[in-house]
């Protein structure tokens, strides 16, 4: 085969091939011969027409599947020729099947993105300082409470009574910000139990002291990344944003629509039995254990974090616009969902996918280049996505969606940057872990400040 490569615009390449004249013969009559043992054309005899009769009755132009099977053949040989790594599907220019010619050579091009060859250094040994959390008892009294809540009795209260600490109360909510309608932000006959510190840092604490039937409103300072929180928590992690926002404060306006007092029982061997466990001590040990691996993979998220954070800074290349294009549709598409999984209409929530492709184009460019950057890890170490792998994948997400295995293969392998998405998701993830598992680590206790903060060598 015949093909050059041109650079041109960033890392667009161009690959002219070349499919030689003796191929196109051979493929072009090998794909006559089959339709000569299906057609039927008045006078003939099916295998017996000729090819000339045949070709007047079908011209070179209905034989495109061919076609664009041979063109993707050798776009493919091109690919391993070069060591071009593409990403995501590339543009083939069809021009050249409208004349097409039997005894001619077919020439056409393809435009596409490549990946830049990153080179990552020193991502082995990476010091980082690390916190040896420590459960309390306290934390364990308070998750005990919430089994003993399930088996407690609950009385509904008066009108007038003043809503306290531990209380669970239905009430309705509308937040906004600037005016505008929060993202996710509303909700009608919502259940909550005030304490237990489920909604934004000072939702619950306003609560206190109000009563059924009254209309209020609170306002609560949103998380530094409340606008960032598309993320891909199933990893590759985004790296940590030290951007502040000004005037992350939103208003919510409630109702209390019905008050109640939950009574909590002792805690009994008989309550522990009915919860799995033989003994009080053995679940008050279950629960600790349950604490702890909490903590620790709190604590391993946020390093992983720094890691990402490190090799994105490190990165000498951008990614290439597809790239970016397919995260933040990725982004937008994760929006879209938890929107429709709140219950809530997109035109009703005030999201605009126009608007958050700008908004979110930084953010994507960042989560990008730090994927590339666990690629090229994962390829110096022969890192690989097994199928098992993708296996335990379809488990995972079919877990969460509550779907069946089936249909999360089918939907994923039917459709190439769902498939795309979820290879570099495991990717990134094992090549996280590779690093992860090669830091080296200064520990300190919960509550400690450390010696000095962790740096990577250079």
């Amino acid at each position: 085969m015949e093909f050059d490569v041109e650079e041109l615009e960033g890392l667009k390449r161009k690959i002219n091939i070349t499919i030689p004249k003796e191929v196109m013969v051979k493929r072009i009559n090998d794909a006559y011969k089959v339709l000569n043992r299906q057609a039927n054309i008045p006078g003939f005899r099916p295998g017996k027409i000729p090819q000339k009769v045949l070709e007047k009755q079908v011209p070179l132009q209905s034989l495109s599947d061919m076609f664009q099977e041979l063109m993707q053949e050798y776009y493919e040989e091109a690919l391993h020729k070069t060591g071009l790594k593409p990403t995501g599907q590339p543009e083939i220019d069809h021009a050249g099947l409208q004349d097409i010619k039997k005894d001619e050579p077919l020439t056409f091009a393809v435009l596409l993105d490549v990946k830049p060859d990153l080179k990552v250094k020193d991502y082995k040994g990476l010091k980082f300082n690390k916190k040896e959390a420590v459960v309390k008892e306290e934390e364990i009294d308070e998750t005990l409470v919430k089994v003993l809540s399930r088996q407690g009795t609950v009385d509904e209260m008066p009108a007038g009574y003043k809503v306290e600490d531990g209380d669970i109360l239905t009430l309705d909510f509308q937040g906004t910000m600037h005016d505008q309608p929060l993202e996710n932000g509303s909700a009608e006959n919502f259940e909550l139990r005030v304490g237990e510190k489920k909604m934004l840092p000072g939702f619950e604490d306003q609560l206190i002291g109000h009563v059924q039937d009254e209309e209020f409103e609170i306002r609560v300072m949103l998380p530094a990344d409340w606008n960032q929180k598309v993320r891909r928590v199933s990893f590759p992690v985004p790296g940590a944003t030290d951007e502040q926002q000004e005037d992350d404060r939103a208003a919510f306006k409630i109702k209390i629509k019905q008050v109640r007092k939950l009574h909590l029982p002792e805690l009994t061997d008989e309550i522990a039995q009915r919860e799995g466990f033989e003994t009080t001590g053995e679940l008050r040990r279950a629960i600790k254990i349950d604490l702890q691996n909490h903590k620790d993979q709190d604590v391993e998220l946020k390093i992983k974090e720094d890691i990402f954070n490190i090799l994105v800074k490190d990165a000498e290349s951008g990614p290439p616009e597809s790239l970016i294009e397919r995260e933040l549709k990725f982004m937008i598409e994760g929006m879209k969902y938890q929107i429709a999984q709140s219950g809530m209409k997109i035109e009703d929530s005030g999201f605009e996918p126009e608007k958050a492709m700008k908004e979110w184009r930084e953010k994507a460019i960042f989560n990008t280049t730090g994927y590339m950057m666990l690629e090229a890890v994962a390829g110096a170490e022969n890192i690989h996505v097994t199928q098992q792998d993708m296996e335990g994948e379809y488990e995972l997400l079919a877990k969460q969606t509550k779907q069946k295995v089936e249909e999360i293969q089918k939907r994923i392998m039917s459709n190439p940057d769902s498939l795309n998405q979820t290879t570099t998701k495991i990717l990134g993830q094992k090549a996280m872990n590779f690093i992860y598992s090669n830091c080296e680590f200064k520990f300190y206790k919960e509550g400690e400040e450390p010696v000095k903060p962790a740096e990577p060598e250079s």
